[in-house]
């Protein structure tokens, strides 16, 4: 199982090799003022926001067995999943994961399979807010190689591992009925995923 330690400094390896590769190959002059925005876009904001939104939708949510979540339930992974980033505010919805045979890995890049099951009524709830992707949104289309979506959607990841582990440190996610080996991830739909905590 990978340490909080080692997803830092796999992500951080990550950003830099994002980072070259899209620096290496754009010649757009749009991209290379998203780039910019992407580099001054305020993440210690965006972190205490997402440090509320996280409590709120932990009870709300996550382990509330009024809205049906079965607390006998014993999980394997909590998923954020999110799609294409092409709209504001993107959301990253959450699901319950277990019986996943597959979650020995050594790498950030995880490709799930399919050999999982989503718990019961915890699949595609309110999840985590992703507005650091805002100021790409406009220019989507034009990122044909996805190189810049990349450079953001690490960058992000950077600062949910950071707003995870903080939370972690401060017992918020005791409440969780999980196995002694537990992750919480965030991917994009149909594609691999990054952890962001392992607990």
């Amino acid at each position: 199982m990978l340490t909080n330690k080692e997803i830092k400094e796999q992500l951080k390896i990550e950003l830099e090799r994002v980072i070259s590769e899209f620096k290496k190959t754009n010649r757009n002059e749009n991209l290379a003022l998203c780039f910019d925005n992407l580099l001054n876009f305020n993440f210690d904001s965006y972190k205490e926001s997402l440090k509320k939104e996280i409590k709120t939708n932990l009870k709300s949510y996550w382990t509330n067995i009024e809205n049906g979540i079965n607390s006998e339930e014993k999980l394997d992974a909590i998923l954020l999943e999110h799609y294409v980033p092409d709209s504001i505010n993107l959301e990253a919805y959450a699901y319950g994961i277990i019986d996943w045979e597959e979650k020995n890995f050594e790498n950030i890049n995880i490709n799930m399979g399919f050999e999982y099951d989503f718990a019961e009524n915890f699949e595609q709830i309110d999840g985590i807010t992703l507005n650091f992707f805002n100021s790409y949104v406009d220019n989507c289309e034009i990122d044909l190689t996805c190189e810049l979506a990349d450079c953001y959607r690490v960058k992000g990841v950077i600062a949910i591992h950071e707003t995870f582990y903080e939370l972690h440190q401060e017992n918020e996610f005791e409440c969780i009925n999980k196995k002694d080996e537990f992750y919480f991830m965030v991917g994009e739909h149909d594609s691999f995923c990054y952890p962001v905590l392992s607990i």
